[in-house]
């Protein structure tokens, strides 16, 4: 019965120092002829919704002819859609990196 107390305690200890690491997922919405409309990065869980996925956003860039790169340093809550979305495992941006250094 004594060891029943004391495992709660053990687990605790375990995991206290434990860090999790944030995962990214890279999102590409392309239209039917299979052009860019534009590329996501979430950072974390994402949702299946009905015609997307909701995500929290920390950058997008938008497809041609006037690409821009918008970055959002604290999460952007948004949803992606489109007519094709395919989605992978990705690293963390270069620039999240950098300003962790700061």
């Amino acid at each position: 019965m004594r060891h029943l107390r004391v495992l709660p305690l053990i687990a605790f200890l375990c995991f206290a120092g434990c860090q999790t690491t944030t995962e990214y997922t890279k999102f590409r919405v392309t239209n039917y002829r299979g052009e860019l409309i534009a590329d996501w990065v979430a950072e974390g869980p994402f949702r299946h919704v009905e015609n997307g996925y909701h995500i929290t956003a920390v950058q997008r860039t938008s497809g041609p002819p006037y690409s821009r790169t918008m970055r959002y340093p604290n999460g952007w809550h948004t949803r992606v859609d489109g007519p094709h979305i395919v989605f992978w495992q990705c690293g963390k941006p270069l620039w999240l990196y950098e300003l962790d250094r700061e």
